[in-house]
């Protein structure tokens, strides 16, 4: 029987963050966040600090505070709300 690797595996290509020059990643912007969206950008910056040396933490975290996937995803559900989703009147078959 194989045995298995106790080290969790690190995505080398995240899907909302760019990686920078000098070796930090930066929020990619998005205008409209779903609260899905919002859980796999919160979940990716965990795993995106983890596999950074704790002298960055500090300047990546910094950068993370300039994008806030929960406000864009709290704007995006007053938006669906202003125009009447989710919709009350459907009617049923």
């Amino acid at each position: 029987m194989k045995n298995q690797p106790t080290e969790s595996i690190q995505n080398t290509s995240p899907r909302y963050h760019r990686l920078r020059k000098d070796g930090l990643y930066h929020p990619i912007p998005f205008l409209f966040v779903t609260d899905r969206m919002c859980d796999d950008i919160l979940d990716e910056r965990e795993m995106l600090l983890a596999s950074l040396p704790t002298a960055t933490h500090d300047r990546q975290k910094a950068l993370f505070a300039g994008n806030d996937p929960r406000a864009s995803s709290k704007a995006f559900k007053h938006l669906l709300r202003r125009f009447g989703y989710p919709f009350t009147n459907r009617l049923t078959a």
